[in-house]
């Protein structure tokens, strides 16, 4: 396996662009469209959030077949919470867009990502749509990724190659994300694409296990969004051997999309908003895997422990109160806590280690925190970020 670039555009036969109508200010881009020359088996996950956006309600309703040939994507409008509009406005936008590609309605998908609350503006997307098809090429994945972005301080691409008997085999993907961002699934939008034949089952399998190794193992500021949507697209045209579950295959695919996974999934930590410090959380020692990962987000989420980390503070105290408070049974005379490959605390107490060192551990942009449970052999790891007086001043004016 090898990394490649050209995010969404460079597996073959998949055409993007991306266009500015009116949503955003200063006429930044603000529409994308994502193509298939042919169609795709496609298979998504979208929020667990009960407030959902209707177009998610409707990419969902088009994606029980598995099959699609497009996504047209709009930032800086939610499409939510405006009432019956909000699936009327996606129709009117999928068929639209539908038309112009000579596709089936229900070949379109729709995503959106932005303000919620706020009718999305139609008209101007419908204006706009005859361009963006009529700009559709190779060299638009980067302008895809661009026009996804809301908050997103830099555009997230990555891709893989593999060989798949004598076929070679890419994955490219883009995703946004930098704030909303917590489990499950993280608050994003991320489009994968890839030209491998693979049967709908073991895309699914793969897929399924590649957003729970990563963007299920993220978290910004523990909120999560209205319109979380991961979707990725097959489209056969690397002519290789179908790959099917279980095979040789099937293996070299699966470790390529977790790699292009765990690579978006890390970007966006390092974009979260205001973020200075990328912050992995590891808990081992537990009697479950539920139980770690329980204990593993609760410290995550800690704003205690994510502002320590901001003002370099190698406070171990906080992460002790937030594990113990994580609604997990933990024994504190087995608690043992790491800060890199420090020991600062054993079996509940604390360590004899010079506030130097450990001053030296959080001056670092990559902060490492180790929490044994000593009750097992389970393990969970989240990766997140630190919250700055930046990340409050974004979310205080993001409406305007």
């Amino acid at each position: 396996m090898k990394k490649i670039k050209g995010g969404v555009t460079s597996p073959k036969g998949f055409l993007a662009a991306a266009v500015s109508c009116g949503i955003k200010r200063r006429g930044k881009s603000d529409l994308a469209l994502l193509y298939s020359e042919t169609p795709c088996v496609c298979i998504a996950t979208f929020t667990t959030n009960k407030v959902r956006s209707g177009s998610v309600v409707l990419s969902e309703k088009y994606l029980k077949n598995s099959a699609a040939q497009a996504v047209v994507v709009n930032s800086g409008n939610a499409n939510c919470c405006v009432g019956k509009k909000e699936i009327e406005d996606a129709l009117s936008i999928t068929g639209a867009t539908a038309r112009k590609l000579g596709l089936k309605k229900q070949d379109v998908l729709i995503c959106s990502t932005g303000i919620i609350g706020k009718p999305l503006p139609v008209n101007k997307i419908r204006v706009k749509i005859g361009a963006l098809a009529e700009d559709l090429s190779r060299n638009g994945g980067t302008k895809f990724s661009k026009a996804i972005m809301t908050t997103d301080t830099v555009h997230k691409e990555a891709g893989a190659a593999v060989k798949i008997g004598s076929k070679t085999v890419r994955i490219g993907s883009a995703v946004k994300g930098a704030g909303m961002i917590c489990p499950n699934m993280a608050t994003m939008l991320a489009f994968f694409t890839t030209d491998a034949a693979i049967e709908k089952g073991a895309l699914k399998l793969a897929f399924k296990e590649a957003v729970g190794e990563s963007f299920n193992k993220i978290t910004v500021d523990g909120d999560m969004s209205t319109n979380d949507s991961a979707i990725i697209f097959a489209n056969g045209m690397a002519r290789n051997a179908t790959i099917k579950k279980g095979s040789a295959g099937y293996s070299k695919f699966l470790n390529a999309l977790k790699s292009v996974a765990a690579e978006l999934a890390r970007k966006m930590i390092l974009d979260g908003e205001g973020a200075t410090r990328f912050v992995e959380i590891t808990v081992k020692g537990a009697r479950k895997e539920k139980g770690a990962d329980m204990v593993a987000r609760h410290v995550a989420d800690s704003s205690l422990v994510k502002t320590m980390i901001a003002g370099g503070d190698p406070n171990w105290g906080r992460v002790a109160a937030s594990a113990g408070s994580s609604g997990v049974d933990i024994k504190q005379n087995k608690l043992n806590i790491y800060f890199g490959k420090i020991l600062v605390m054993k079996n509940g107490a604390a360590t004899n280690v010079s506030k130097k060192t450990l001053a030296g551990i959080f001056k670092k942009k990559e902060i490492f925190i180790t929490i044994d449970l000593g009750q097992g052999k389970a393990s969970s790891e989240i990766w997140t970020c630190d919250l700055t007086k930046e990340y409050v001043m974004i979310n205080a004016a993001y409406e305007t």
